[in-house]
């Protein structure tokens, strides 16, 4: 036994110094991949957030210029020039609006152009004197942040017009133009990548994106037809994105002045990629422990472990009740006396229990015999003084109804051929048990209930009649009310039960505890028909029926028979 034990022990010794180690390490790796992870996420989330907050800003000052300047008095007054009163004021008016626009350009490191056309008088004033300035031809419908691309130059056009909606018509009078270059933004775009961001780049679907000076295109070109998952009810959010090379984490958020997202990426392979080469490392290191623990434990698993299991294995078998089992191919050494010793053990106890078994079905036979003979004369004492009271009463057809009952009662009761009965011809015999005792004292009535299931199951003769007689003599009996005696027939989770309740008196729960111990009592002077009943239960079916006492819904006494379905029941 002890060669077993030091088997054992080394086994476990391998197994308790790898097997914590190798959890150790992966869940200290997975942690440290997991912390890396959030915060690239909430680092990289606060960076493109508070740039795309920058940019919204940009475009909300501009719109709010374009607006200032549409609502400006001195603004529209030139759209309408024979308002004015000379030339003098006409050129005072151009000459201040020309200077707010060139103060409201000036502000901010952002370069834009931004104008104001008259169509009707063909006076154009803007920010920038150049002749590329604005487009050569501008859209007939007003914008907001619209992008174009021409030949010279990709840009954002936001256009207003007045009157209000009449630009389509031609009828425009006057028409405020702002002008952002793209260049501006692929600037901003690589300041932002200089500052520690990874590439930040703008896209739209349908559109090409606006890379910054010093994008690294062949790596975006990997992930970038699959930003068309991006979910567009979504503000900002990041997706995880796998190419045949590298994974990315990429992030994005919305402008909202553009409708354009903000995108930025981190080659997140790259980054755990120490990570990832200590991991493997370190799991090839305890492979090669584990292979040679496993080698070891293979040598001695065949010298030592075969045989043992081979022993134990029949152990179980003895231990299940196959006692006929005995060992063969016995090896050399220690074992063959072992197994010599198991075959001469297992000899004896198939000898002993055979004897035992033999025994107790005797026993079994005898008790049952014994019990039976105690419950069959019961009733017949009861009904024959009910019989002879009705007849003195000169009750005739009582007498014969209930003589045609007692005869069906006694014709089953007397067949001796079979202990075990179908439950429907049980609750046949219940039927006409309680039919005469409904015509003797008609103060009560009685419903069975059963389960159709349940109807051609087989139990033990007499097993429900003591609980209905019990009902007779005890429940009504001090009862001035009309009774009922209701009578359930069910199956549930595996057992069979078969109640019986009445609205009698009832009983208190200290007198059911103590009809519920001599009921279970082993002692033989101790005599009572639900006790017979409990006892016959028991020994057919085992320790797990019996009899249960509860106190009735109804009022009275509830008395349940339980016991276990056997094999081939449904």
């Amino acid at each position: 036994m002890s060669r077993f034990s030091i088997f054992t022990k080394l086994i476990a010794t391998l197994l308790i110094l790898l097997i914590p180690i190798l959890l150790l390490f992966a869940v200290s790796n997975r942690t440290s991949k997991d912390v890396l992870t959030e915060e690239i996420i909430k680092v990289k989330q606060y960076q493109i957030e508070t740039f795309a907050n920058q940019l919204d800003q940009l475009f909300f000052r501009l719109d709010t210029y374009k607006k200032m300047l549409y609502e400006s008095t001195d603004v529209r007054n030139l759209a309408y020039p024979d308002l004015l009163d000379d030339v003098l004021d006409k050129y005072r008016t151009n000459r201040t609006v020309s200077e707010e626009i060139n103060r409201l350009a000036g502000y901010g490191d952002w370069k834009a152009v931004i104008a104001v056309l008259y169509p009707r008088t063909g006076i154009v004033i803007k920010s920038n004197s150049s002749l590329n300035a604005l487009p050569k031809v501008l859209p007939a419908q007003d914008t907001f942040w619209q992008y174009y691309s021409d030949s010279n130059e990709d840009y954002f056009l936001g256009i207003l017009s007045y009157p209000e909606k009449s630009a389509e018509s031609g009828e425009a009078h006057m028409r405020v133009v702002l002008k952002f270059g793209v260049a501006e933004l692929r600037r901003a775009l690589s300041e932002f990548k200089t500052n520690g961001s990874g590439d930040p780049f703008l896209y739209h679907p349908g559109m090409d994106p606006i890379y910054n000076y010093s994008v690294n295109v062949n790596q975006i070109d990997e992930f970038l037809p699959r930003l068309g998952e991006i979910d567009h009810s979504l503000e900002s959010g990041y997706m995880l994105l796998k190419s045949d090379k590298t994974r990315f984490q990429v992030h994005y958020q919305k402008l909202e002045s553009l409708g354009w997202y903000l995108v930025d990426y981190v080659p997140i392979s790259n980054i755990m990629a120490p990570i990832s080469r200590n991991q493997t490392m370190f799991y090839v290191i305890s492979g090669m422990l584990l292979f040679m623990g496993a080698y070891l434990a293979f040598v001695m698993y065949r010298n030592i472990q075969i045989p043992f299991r081979k022993l134990f294995k029949n152990m179980n078998l003895i231990e299940k009740g196959i006692y006929s089992v005995r060992m063969v191919d016995k090896p050399e050494g220690e074992y063959r006396l072992l197994y010599e010793k198991f075959n001469s053990m297992a000899s004896k106890i198939e000898e002993l229990i055979e004897d035992v078994y033999k025994e107790q079905l005797r026993s079994k036979d005898a008790t049952l015999k014994q019990l039976q003979s105690q419950i069959n004369p019961h009733f017949l004492y009861n009904t024959l003084a009910y019989i002879k009271s009705m007849i003195e009463l000169n009750e005739d057809q009582a007498a014969v109804s209930m003589t045609m009952n007692l005869s069906k009662y006694y014709r089953y009761t007397t067949k001796t051929g079979n202990k075990m009965v179908r439950l429907k011809e049980e609750l046949d015999l219940i039927h006409f048990y309680l039919e005469i005792h409904c015509m003797l004292r008609d103060d009560f009535e009685f419903h069975i209930e059963v389960e159709p299931q349940m109807e051609d199951l087989e139990v033990p003769r007499l097993i429900v009649q003591p609980l209905v007689e019990n009902v007779i003599l005890h429940s009504f009996k001090n009862h001035s009310d009309y009774g009922m005696i209701h009578i359930r027939v069910w199956r549930e989770e595996g057992m069979n039960h078969v109640s019986v309740e009445d609205t009698g008196t009832g009983i208190d729960y200290l007198v059911i505890e103590s009809i519920r111990m001599k009921i279970q009592s082993t002692n033989e002077e101790i005599e009572s028909g639900l006790k017979n009943v409990h006892q016959r239960l028991r020994l057919m079916y085992g320790s797990d029926s019996g009899v249960l006492l509860s106190q009735s819904k109804l009022g009275g006494l509830c008395v349940e028979l339980c016991w276990s379905s056997r094999e081939g029941e449904s």
